[in-house]
């Protein structure tokens, strides 16, 4: 029987294919042909917990004290700036990992023009990678919604589809995909082919609202699994950590934020590939194995992101302290601290955005930015936008350039002006 007419989980793992000579090719492995090997998972079991070493488990019982720990903590501090900075340190990172390099800047600067249509001119062209990052921001913060519930097929579409609009249309991938080489005979890795992506994320879901293992053993194999299948031509290794994030919200470990993830494993992506390679197991004994080294390596990766996280908050409290410190002068109804959890979110801002952001008029949206820059919240862009009416949150572009590696940090705000008048 042809291994593209058998069932998911039937037969062998990795299955030796031929690719017949293309004499049009523009490479001579093509033109000849030959061989190359294709991959068919198995299906998951519902106890995949029972695979796992004993030892691998003490990672996961770590794992999961210290994420309950961080979401308890994000429970009792919920603060708008510590939300949406965990989301942004998240997202950029997911895209970094995907090879997808911009800064933060320019990232909240199409974040912005999507905002304020105002925003022209030249120098806010060329922010096409900005505004892909933009997508994983979205669907990042969607996966966490939206996943609490049963999992189908369309809320994952929906994912996909903000990360990569540009090849979703509305259904996994009708043809083959691969991970590397110019073709199949020089690629890493061979997907299992297009009809079979249907039952094996039919089998994928069953597992996400079926089983009832350990919850980050669980978190892990749904990552591991959605690699391997790979069910779109692009963008599967964003949704993929997009599930992660869902599922730990829908556990209930991790409710009132996301863990940055993705910073950790973009530290060293290699070792991240390897690791999923080595959950591509070749015969069924060798499945336990391959299952408890992925989870033991997966359970360290959210162990490191706690740290992260932890930092992050202390950075966030920081922050929102500096903040309300330097606005302590103005009114408790004042438009100008109004204006603060707007800037968590969007921290780079036009007086024409918080004029429709606050429901103000543009003469007292004037007056908030003046004052915020009088008090050191605010300062003007500089490069590419220094002749535009952009203000930027020094302060959190810190934050965000810290996990940007290969850039220049912003500076931090100068002291807070004790005599100012505001």
């Amino acid at each position: 029987m042809h291994p593209d007419d058998r069932a998911p989980g039937v037969g062998a793992l990795w299955v030796r294919e031929n690719q017949e000579p293309n004499m049009s090719a523009l490479r001579a492995t093509d033109r000849r042909g030959g061989t190359y090997r294709r991959y068919f998972p198995s299906l998951l079991e519902r106890r995949t917990t029972r695979l796992v070493a004993p030892d691998t488990m003490t990672n996961v019982a770590d794992a999961a004290v210290a994420i309950a720990r961080l979401g308890q903590l994000l429970r009792d501090h919920p603060t708008p700036l510590l939300y949406a900075t965990l989301l942004r340190d998240e997202s950029i990172a997911s895209s970094w990992v995907e090879g997808l390099h911009e800064t933060p800047r320019n990232i909240m600067v199409a974040q912005l023009r999507e905002r304020d249509p105002g925003l022209v001119g030249h120098q806010f062209d060329h922010l096409g990678t900005a505004t892909t990052i933009l997508g994983n921001l979205d669907s990042v913060r969607q996966g966490v919604s939206s996943l609490r519930g049963t999992w189908h097929d369309d809320l994952v579409h929906s994912i996909h589809r903000l990360i990569a609009p540009q090849v979703h249309d509305g259904r996994y991938r009708a043809g083959d995909v691969q991970i590397g080489g110019a073709s199949r005979l020089t690629a890493a890795y061979v997907a299992p082919p297009a009809r079979l992506v249907g039952p094996l994320m039919a089998d994928l879901l069953d597992y996400a609202n079926l089983s009832d293992d350990n919850a980050v053993v669980k978190a892990a194999v749904l990552h591991a699994q959605f690699e391997t299948i790979h069910p779109y031509t692009d963008g599967n290794g964003r949704a993929g950590r997009v599930l992660v994030h869902g599922y730990l919200a829908r556990a209930g470990l991790l409710d009132s934020g996301v863990l940055p993830l993705s910073v950790v494993l973009r530290r060293d992506t290699a070792e991240y590939v390897r690791r999923l390679t080595r959950f591509r197991h070749g015969t069924p004994d060798e499945r336990p194995e391959a299952v408890s080294q992925f989870v033991a390596y997966f359970a360290d990766c959210l162990l490191a992101a706690c740290d992260e996280a932890a930092t992050v908050v202390t950075e966030a409290a920081e922050v929102h302290d500096d903040w309300v410190t330097r606005v302590a002068r103005f009114r408790a109804d004042a438009a100008i601290r109004r204006a603060l959890p707007l800037l968590a979110e969007q921290p780079v801002v036009t007086a024409r955005y918080l004029t429709t952001a606050l429901g103000a008029s543009p003469v007292t949206a004037r007056s908030v930015v003046d004052h915020l820059v009088a008090v050191g919240i605010l300062e003007p862009a500089g490069g590419r936008f220094r002749r535009a009416e952009v203000y930027q949150a020094p302060a959190l572009l810190a934050m965000m350039d810290r996990l940007v590696p290969g850039i220049q940090p912003t500076p931090l705000p100068r002291p807070i002006a004790r005599d100012a008048n505001p």
